[in-house]
């Protein structure tokens, strides 16, 4: 069993947020998969929310997570940048390993209550 600091309405957002991008980064042409990976070490837990959607292009990397920035038809582009203030204010990092193409894996760190 783990346990981290953080309140749980804030952590359902972020979650339900990373995994709705992941869903909808998948192409329709292509069988979508997307997966939560729970990866506990001493000081930390770590989820990781892994697609094989379109990926990031090269281009957006630095803005992926600025307030009002979206590549979507609709949409404020509010969602990754309200994600990773909740997520640093709840004493985590979270960060993103994309490949154009092949899909993207969004990683959330958080301290273990009591440790890290």
């Amino acid at each position: 069993m783990f346990f981290i600091f953080a309140d749980k309405e804030q952590i359902s957002r972020v979650f339900i947020n990373l995994l709705t991008n992941a869903i909808q980064s998948i192409p329709e042409e292509r069988q979508g998969k997307v997966s939560v990976l729970l990866d506990l070490t001493p000081k930390t837990v770590i989820i990781k929310v892994i697609d094989n959607g379109k990926g990031i292009p090269d281009e957006l990397l630095e803005k992926l997570f600025v307030p009002n920035f979206t590549t979507k038809t609709s949409g404020m582009g509010l969602g990754l940048a309200i994600t990773k203030n909740i997520v640093e204010n709840s004493g985590g990092t979270i960060r993103f390993e994309t490949k154009y193409g092949v899909g993207t894996t969004f990683i959330v760190e958080f301290p273990q209550e009591g440790k890290m």
